[in-house]
């Protein structure tokens, strides 16, 4: 089963969050050093996709009962790591948005694996023109393990 969960999203402070709802994750301490080289920051119960635009951007949350397929040649920027969702309520939001407010969906509660990637992000030219930038999460039921980045949208960095 997959099911796809679609959002504009503004990404203020050049990320968006996807979170257990009872998350108590300290945002202001898991952007560490390797997160930011990363461009993704993860916490017990929370992930923090970055992004390249500081502007409303489209988000999708995927979830499957596997690891999902994702070629990473059809993908500019991949990192992979887990997180716990034991309310089984997922709560994806701007980092500034009202919580309350922020749209939810629900999973069977557990450990998941997570995949954020990033794609189109050659069609920016500036911060605020439109471009066709995509940020998907893949959640799957899987063990917790530690972040990796799979591949970096900057082959310098």
């Amino acid at each position: 089963m997959r099911t796809v969960h679609a959002f504009q999203l503004f990404a203020d402070y050049f990320q968006f969050v996807v979170q257990d709802e009872e998350s108590d994750d300290d945002f202001a301490t898991i952007w560490t050093e390797d997160a930011l080289s990363a461009l993704t920051a993860f916490g017990r119960s929370a992930v923090c996709p970055g992004t390249l635009r500081n502007v409303e951007v489209p988000v999708e949350v995927v979830v499957s009962d596997h690891e999902p397929l994702v070629a990473l040649e059809d993908v500019e920027h991949a990192v992979e790591g887990s997180i716990e969702i034991p309310s089984g309520k997922v709560v994806v939001m701007g980092c500034t948005q009202y919580f309350p407010d922020a749209p939810r969906f629900n999973v069977t509660p557990g450990t998941y694996r997570a995949l954020a990637v990033m794609s189109g992000i050659k069609s920016i030219q500036n911060e605020w023109d439109p471009a066709d930038d995509k940020y998907t999460v893949y959640l799957w039921p899987g063990s917790s393990r530690q972040p990796k980045l799979l591949k970096h949208w900057n082959s310098d960095a």
